[in-house]
């Protein structure tokens, strides 16, 4: 077992037998949205990015229900943010550092999951929050992490800040994950359903173009009786009728895709 501060935070780090830090391709990160999580969030996606490693994203949803107590050691001690679960921030700070990372969400016992997960994986570094708090929050959030760091069949590095770190982990939270109109826009640009509404409204706006230039410079052809019908009022009916189509398809597609995502 080696102990050492790394300036923000005090890292415990168990090397398991045979097993080297230098040589590291995919990270497993275990989060559950607690601050003590965040603040290993940061760690691990540092180790990956040093080792130009593979982050996954690990979010463990147990199954057996929690004693009054524990929940109760739970909400005080992890204090997690408002609506966090650890996989967001975590997503935001890997696409900043421009890691690569997966979402692996598994129900069942914590650390069988995490254990387990590192196994499939091929993870050869476990990172994972603890807390510096005492009493029944350390009891429950220690044993974790305790139990993970003798029972996992790699590395594993345990993440513990200080109540000022805590702080400092919370602002950062809020930093990378509200919203602004600038990240708004940039997500809505990089979904699947922009990128087909936008072909689809160049369609539309080609299609109309060539109407009103047909209007405005070749007037004679919609002149032209077909079937005892105006060629420019079927034009106009039929574009009507196609955007009509282009919308309800467009918005059919829209919300399946979202039920998929």
């Amino acid at each position: 077992m080696d102990t050492r501060g790394s300036g923000d935070l005090l890292d415990t780090i168990r090397l398991h037998e045979g097993e080297r830090r230098d040589h590291v391709s995919t990270v497993l990160l275990a989060t559950d949205g607690s601050l003590p999580a965040l603040a290993a969030t940061v760690k691990a996606v540092a180790e990956a990015k040093q080792r130009s490693a593979n982050l996954v994203i690990l979010k463990v949803i147990e199954q057996i229900p929690r004693t009054t107590l524990e929940r109760a050691s739970d909400s005080r001690a992890l204090q997690r943010p408002e609506g966090e679960d650890g996989i967001e921030y975590a997503k935001e700070l890997a696409a900043l550092d421009k890691v690569p990372a997966t979402v692996l969400v598994k129900e069942g016992p914590v650390v069988g999951e995490i254990i387990r997960a590192a196994e499939e994986t091929g993870a050869e570094l476990i990172v994972m929050g603890t807390s510096s708090l005492k009493g029944l929050n350390r009891l429950y959030l220690g044993s974790v992490a305790k139990s993970v760091v003798s029972q996992a069949p790699v590395s594993v590095l345990v993440v513990k800040p200080t109540a000022g770190e805590a702080e400092t982990v919370r602002a950062r939270v809020r930093e990378v994950i509200e919203p602004s109109p600038a990240k708004a826009v940039a997500a809505i640009t990089r979904t699947r359903q922009f990128r087909v509404g936008l072909y689809l409204f160049t369609a539309y706006i080609i299609g109309y173009a060539i109407f009103v230039l047909f209007g405005s410079y070749i007037r004679d052809v919609f002149q032209i009786l077909v079937f005892g019908l105006n060629v420019g009022l079927v034009s106009g009916l039929l574009i009507i009728v196609v955007t009509i189509a282009l919308a309800v398809g467009f918005n059919a597609y829209a919300v399946r895709a979202e039920r998929e995502e």
